[in-house]
């Protein structure tokens, strides 16, 4: 068992071949306290990664590629169920403008390219991971660029709890513009970090970067497996309160790199 231990405690990096990544990092678009909205765009040469994190009683929308609503361009819209793949239908519409009885019209069946992957709701707060192809060839459809290059954003909440697509005023929305920058290709041992270590009931795990194929899993000294779950957001909660006191070893992992730390349970 202690062979197992010390493999563990031991694990280095590894890299595969992948295309580069550019990130826009986590960008927080709405601060205001308990309805705070925030996204991350990932994009390579063939995928382009969405993450939204925002409350989960409202609908969440984001327009690529625009500083205002202009007619026929990309948008997005959490509906309380699912992403929806949708388009600006006139100019200055907003992401949930029913102003005239039109909301932004959704993309026809064979056209809404945005797969969810990851739809985790963690005490009131909805974090949502989706993927598409960078170019989609859809006219409706925003090109990503897999540059180091910089992307215009306009974003809308709901005001008021719901998931009807109208507008309630000017309250919880906005425009800005955000750079792609290259992506790390791996992470190192200190773009994780574990608090409070050590713990009797709880920690935080606090990522530098957030994407969609992040995992924990969790070892005590004799090497069995305690833990093992996808990551859903850049910080996550972790219960320990039922393990036992001791020393454990976290291990956190990507498509690219593995990395580990260790973790004292009180």
């Amino acid at each position: 068992m202690k062979k197992i231990t010390f493999a563990l405690i031991g694990i280095l990096y590894f890299n595969i071949g992948f295309s580069q990544t550019y990130t826009t990092g986590l960008i927080n678009l709405s601060n205001t306290p308990g309805l705070e909205f925030s996204i991350q765009i990932d994009v390579n040469s063939t995928t382009t990664t969405l993450t939204m994190i925002g409350p989960d009683n409202r609908w969440l929308g984001v327009g690529f590629g625009v500083q205002g609503m202009t007619a026929g361009d990309d948008v997005v819209i959490y509906d309380g169920t699912t992403l929806t793949d949708r388009y600006y239908g006139f100019e200055g519409q907003n992401p949930g403008d029913d102003a005239t009885g039109i909301v932004p019209t959704e993309d026809l069946e064979g056209e809404r390219d945005w797969s969810v992957s990851s739809n985790i709701l963690d005490s009131g707060v909805r974090t949502i991971v989706a993927t598409r192809a960078t170019n989609t060839g859809n006219n409706n459809d925003y090109v990503f660029s897999a540059t180091a290059t910089s992307i215009e954003l306009a974003w809308a909440r709901a005001r008021f709890e719901g998931y009807d697509l109208e507008w309630h005023g000017i309250e919880g929305r906005g425009v800005t513009m955000q750079g792609l920058t290259l992506s790390e290709e791996e992470f190192e041992v200190n773009d994780f970090q574990i608090t409070p270590n050590p713990a009797k009931t709880n920690f935080t795990l606090n990522l530098s970067v957030y994407t969609d194929d992040i995992k924990i899993e969790v070892y005590d000294v004799l090497g069995k497996r305690v833990l093992n779950k996808k990551i859903s957001s850049i910080s996550s909660n972790i219960d320990v309160s039922n393990w036992s006191n001791g020393i454990y070893i976290i291990k956190v992992s990507s498509e690219n790199a593995t990395k580990v730390k260790r973790f004292v349970k009180q």
